[in-house]
């Protein structure tokens, strides 16, 4: 299959090399979706210097769900719109993050006297009424495939990437390019306005003889390489100089990684870690959410082979569920993709995602004993040469956890099932190795509005008649996790 081609490139030259593509590129039937725009990766980089791109009006830093929806909401206005993809899979949580069994409100508020429900925010926030349009009905189309019990829609990811995640409407394909395998490293602003005139990014491509398309190691080994703008022996590179200064243009960055890389970058205020109390500005930025690397099992009819490595990891085990009987069978069954009915079965695909208990003092793939992100202070050194700014080591040991807790969960399976029917299941996460492209993020760098705004969680309650909390004239976007103690007991 030849590259796909492009059509209005008068003022951008093609990044891709000349020649025979791998066959994979077949299968990202969303090329077709983006008419020519999908900027694919490929055999080889052209050997040149950086390329000026100075076509766009908005850049959108990240690929997550987030971003794809600022993406099509920037095209379908008339904007012409890059979108920036660290790994080859857009859809962040969705895909590259491993967590596709998508977590929906469960809870109910009740009068703590009588028990009364005052409001069921699981019956609200499931009607058809309440859920963004396009993605309630991406979820309805997809279905439970799965037949998890997290949720009403657990699937595996690459079916969801190639038939949902870009629009076939021609004319916001025509204003839409998605560059994936590409990387903030660094932004330019004006000194006095503060605004953002430009954005460098990194992009890659694989070397001939690289398995996986560069996804056979796990991101901890790779990361540095991906933010580098010199040729490796792993991967060809460009670096990508998206400028907006030309007088008169619009030029707009959003951020939407997964990691609040812009807002490290531009000099904005940020808060990272835990805030010091309800509307701070300022916090701890030591610790913060777990960090876990999706792994998915494989249940199959015959036994099979498969080396156990020696990781080095302790404090596995079913955590909350401890006492439960059937604790394996519920965690198997918990974030399953692929399968049926309440007990494991062959040809299962089980997503593992699985919490650490304060109370048992073991648990599952999730890692938090060590915070992902840097402080603020080693974030601003490494501002000259970005890498992400997150700790590679804690990176590293979140991977190691999570194939640690494939192997102690299939050490540990229920009467009836032969460990070795249980394998890592190398491929439904497009990776080599068996992880997720990248981690699932909990939380992450947040911006400090205008004035020093922070949204608190104030803004969020109210009683139970009231549904909302605070109602601004403006719009606002929110998000929360709810937390919970650290192993060392910090509160």
């Amino acid at each position: 299959m030849k590259p796909w081609k492009t059509a209005n490139r008068s003022r951008i030259r093609s990044t891709r090399p000349r020649g025979r593509c791998p066959s994979w590129v077949a299968c990202l039937l969303i090329a077709a979706l983006v008419s020519g725009r999908w900027e694919m990766n490929s055999c080889a980089a052209e050997p040149a210097g950086p390329l000026v791109i100075d076509e766009y009006e908005v850049v959108i830093a990240g690929g997550t769900t987030a971003a794809l929806a600022a993406a099509i909401a920037s095209a379908e206005k008339g904007a012409k719109t890059a979108l920036l993809e660290p790994t080859d899979w857009i859809g962040g949580q969705l895909t590259a993050s491993g967590v596709p069994a998508v977590d929906e409100a469960w809870h109910s508020i009740t009068d703590k006297t009588t028990g009364k429900v005052l409001l069921d925010v699981s019956t609200l926030a499931r009607k058809p009424k309440n859920m963004t349009p396009k993605f309630r009905d991406m979820l309805l189309e997809t279905g439970c495939p799965g037949g998890c019990w997290v949720s009403r829609f657990c699937f595996e990811p690459k079916p969801v990437l190639d038939e949902h995640l870009l629009p076939a409407t021609a004319a916001v394909a025509s204003r839409l390019t998605v560059y994936p395998n590409t990387v903030v490293k660094s932004l330019t602003t004006d000194e006095s306005t503060k605004r953002v005139t430009g954005l460098v990014a990194i992009r890659r491509f694989p070397r001939t003889g690289v398995k996986w398309q560069g996804y056979d190691r796990p991101p901890s080994a790779d990361i540095v390489d991906w933010y580098s703008a010199e040729p490796s022996e792993r991967f060809e590179k460009r670096t990508l100089r998206f400028d907006g200064s030309r007088a008169g243009k619009r030029f707009v960055v959003i951020e939407a990684t997964e990691w609040g890389e812009v807002l490290a970058l531009c000099g904005a205020r940020y808060l990272v870690g835990v805030d010091e109390f309800d509307g701070a500005v300022k916090g701890d930025d030591t610790y913060g959410q777990a960090t876990v690397y999706g792994v998915v099992q494989e249940y199959s009819e015959e036994p099979k082979i498969e080396p156990v490595p020696d990781l080095g990891v302790d404090r596995l085990g079913f955590g909350p569920y401890t006492e439960r009987d059937d604790a394996w069978e519920k965690i198997w069954t918990y974030r399953r993709l692929r399968g049926s009915g309440d007990k494991p079965q062959p040809g299962d695909l089980s997503l593992q995602n699985w919490g650490y208990s304060s109370e048992t003092n073991d648990g599952g793939n999730d890692y938090p004993f060590e915070y992902l992100f840097k402080t603020k202070a080693a974030t601003d050194e490494e501002a000259d040469d970005w890498h992400g700014g997150v700790d590679l080591g804690v990176l590293e040991a979140s991977e190691k956890r999570a194939l640690a807790w494939h192997y102690w969960l299939k050490a540990n399976t229920p009467e009836g099932i032969e460990p070795e029917q249980i394998t890592l299941s190398i491929g439904t996460l497009g990776t080599g190795h068996g992880l997720s492209k990248l981690p699932y993020i909990r939380d992450t760098r947040r911006s400090i509005g205008l004035d020093g705004f922070v949204l608190r969680f104030a803004d969020l309650s109210g009683s139970a008649s009231q549904r909302t909390g605070t109602k601004f004239a403006d719009r606002i976007a929110i998000g929360a996790y709810p937390g919970g103690r650290p192993p060392d007991g910090r509160p």
